[in-house]
């Protein structure tokens, strides 16, 4: 039998049209809104809304923004609940390939001036329950008897905060997986970069937050519906009614040698090891080798940082919407740190001059005159910076977040104060859906994009999701890339990692009834 002959006017056609038909599923923003019970029981769904707005950032609470006519169905679950004020009402809202969840925090019967009443509903993400968990000092011991006194943990950062979480949670529930269930993590395979920190009744989103923000670690929320949702670790457990699902997800880009967690800290040092002058390397897009070598930039003891593959490109068709490109100038060239002297000083001076006086009899004299004095300021300089910058330039600034010069902190004080007053390029950029990439297929939220603007070639992460509907504008998703702050070098992250090991030491010697003062010079 012999083959059917390829017509590839046919074929064309087909192509075309699977484009046709992907470019009008891309267009069909289909929107579900629901509402539930306290007990996730599903209430009914909400048709009649005149607007729809919500945001879905990285690492924190997006909110949810939707006016309905007065006569809306479920008006009575809203304002006549059984449960009166302290009724909890979750909202999830369906579009295609991505669902909202959250909880409805407002509800407003709002009069115009014409008479007319709506209802004005606000919502909060499911991720603000990482907001409202509290990391104790000793989560298994009583409020009465907290000990020890702080909760201090080092190793990679999805395994730390997965167990801040799962502990707290376990004290709060009595349980691992209901109502809110934390997806486990391997510690010997986590490859995410190692840090360290010290939990003393910290909120759980303002003591993960720097530890998420320099190792591109995400802390997603959602919520698992049976019969709708896929099992979020079936591996680990099960579950078998409505739960809040929160997981770790490793957005860095960056994979090492090993597959295990020796991996972060190979990348730790790496970022140690980099000159900080170095540019980034880019994609070569005329570059007709393999996927990897373009992609990716190879560190200097085996680790690869993998690059995005969605680019965007200016031009007519190019999909980005308003963007910002900002040049901010130095503020200083000498950064000021410091305030008291290393208590090994202090001590040292004071234990030689009372030694002395007390051979005639007068070491009650001394009182700590001379404490603070020596060794307690450093000024740290950028000499490429003041030659840059001219006899003209702001010279000083005093940095605090260290009150001793020469310690590990206080170094970390000095570069970081450094890097926050050099002169640097910001960019914010957003760009809209399915032009030509389509949110969900080719990227998330968290994945890197780069983008070509002018001669300016940056990458940056996906930092928030914006979707609109209403009236007067067709269901859109509005995608932000960068936040339009400066972008830290890996040496200063390096630094601040080391940083909180050394605070986390600083906390534990304290524990143990010991203050260390970590000596660098």
């Amino acid at each position: 039998m012999s083959a059917v002959a390829w017509d590839p006017h046919a074929e064309s056609r087909r192509m075309d049209e699977a484009v046709r038909l992907e470019g009008e599923q891309a267009r069909s923003q289909d929107v579900l809104v629901r509402y539930w019970n306290k007990d996730m029981e599903e209430v009914g769904e909400e048709h009649s809304y005149l607007s729809l707005e919500f945001t879905y950032p990285r690492n924190a609470a997006g909110g949810l923004k939707m006016l309905c006519p007065r006569d809306m169905e479920h008006f009575d679950h809203l304002f006549n609940n059984d449960d009166l004020e302290d009724a909890t009402i979750p909202i999830t809202v369906n579009t295609k390939g991505f669902r909202w969840d959250g909880y409805i925090t407002k509800a407003s019967i709002v009069r115009d001036e014409h008479g007319v009443e709506t209802v004005d509903i606000e919502a909060i993400h499911a991720w603000n329950h990482v907001s409202t968990i509290c990391c104790w000092a000793s989560p298994f011991a009583p409020i009465l008897a907290q000990f020890p006194r702080h909760h201090i943990m080092f190793g990679p950062v999805r395994s730390m905060v997965t167990a801040y979480l799962t502990m707290n949670l376990m004290r709060l529930q009595g349980n691992t997986t209901f109502p809110i269930a934390v997806v486990p993590v391997d510690p010997l395979t986590d490859t995410s970069t190692w840090s360290a920190a010290s939990a003393r009744f910290d909120m759980a989103d303002k003591l993960f937050q720097p530890m998420l923000e320099d190792s591109g670690v995400m802390l997603t929320a959602r919520f698992f519906l049976p019969g709708e949702d896929e099992q979020p670790a079936p591996e680990w457990f099960y579950l078998d009614k409505p739960t809040v699902v929160l997981e770790t997800v490793d957005k860095s880009g960056v994979t090492g040698p090993t597959g295990t967690l020796l991996d972060g800290i190979i990348s730790w040092i790496e970022d140690f090891a980099d000159d900080g002058t170095t540019p980034v390397r880019y994609p070569r897009f005329d570059s007709t080798t393999e996927y990897e070598a373009i992609y990716g930039q190879p560190g200097k003891f085996g680790t690869v940082k993998n690059f995005p593959w969605v680019w965007y490109f200016e031009g007519e068709y190019s999909g980005i919407g308003p963007s910002e490109v900002a040049l901010h100038k130095p503020t200083a060239t000498d950064v000021i740190i410091g305030g008291r002297s290393p208590g090994w000083v202090n001590a040292g001076i004071e234990y030689a001059i009372k030694g002395l006086l007390s051979l005639i009899g007068l070491d009650f004299l001394y009182r700590g005159q001379l404490d603070d004095i020596f060794l307690a300021w450093m000024v740290y300089q950028d000499k490429a910076r003041i030659d840059r910058a001219g006899p003209y330039a702001f010279r000083e600034l005093y940095i605090t977040g260290s009150d001793k010069a020469f310690t590990l902190d206080g170094l970390v004080a000095g570069r970081q104060g450094l890097h926050l007053t050099r002169g640097y390029t910001s960019h914010k950029v957003t760009v809209e859906d399915n032009a030509p990439y389509l949110l969900g297929r080719d990227f998330g939220l968290g994945d890197q994009i780069g983008f070509a603007l002018g001669d300016q070639v940056f990458t940056d992460f996906v930092t928030e999701f914006t979707f609109i509907d209403n009236r007067e504008t067709a269901a859109t998703w509005q995608i932000t890339v960068g936040d339009g702050s400066d972008e830290e070098d890996s040496i200063v992250k390096a630094w601040q990692r080391l940083g909180r090991v050394a605070s986390a030491i600083k906390d534990l010697s304290t524990d143990v009834g010991a203050d260390l003062d970590l000596l660098i010079i």
